[in-house]
């Protein structure tokens, strides 16, 4: 991490430095220093073994942990998906998103958009004020 970014390896092994939160880089630090011998290039999910942890062993830590949550289907992609919904949500445009995702083309963005631009529909029927008022 430097500088409030994080470096990844994405599909191809094609690396893009990912922005992060302070309360995120924070957060990084504090776990990694419960792990003895870990430096700031140490992987940052492990397997029962130590060794860097598979996809599928991932996709199996996320699977407990909706099922302790009660929440079904919970995966690293739904993860991915709901940080660019809420990202666009929130006001992030669709250029920075597509860096921060590493997508090639924005394609995938614009489905992204189409949902959070859904839902600026639907927010401004339940609060428009014309319709609210009874014009």
């Amino acid at each position: 991490m430097k500088g409030n970014q994080i470096t990844l390896n994405g599909k191809g092994s094609k690396q893009r430095r990912v922005p992060i939160s302070e309360a995120t880089s924070q957060a990084i630090a504090a776990y990694l220093a419960t792990r003895p011998n870990a430096t700031i290039t140490t992987p940052l999910f492990l397997s029962d073994r130590g060794a860097r942890m598979s996809r599928n062993g991932l996709l199996q830590l996320f699977e407990r942990l909706g099922e302790r949550a009660g929440v079904a289907g919970v995966h690293p992609h739904r993860m991915r998906h709901t940080f660019a919904i809420n990202y666009l949500r929130n006001g992030g445009d669709s250029y920075t998103l597509q860096a921060i995702l590493g997508h090639s083309t924005l394609d995938m963005v614009k489905r992204y958009l189409n949902i959070a631009e859904r839902d600026l529909v639907a927010r401004h029927a339940t609060a428009s004020p014309v319709i609210n008022w009874g014009f």
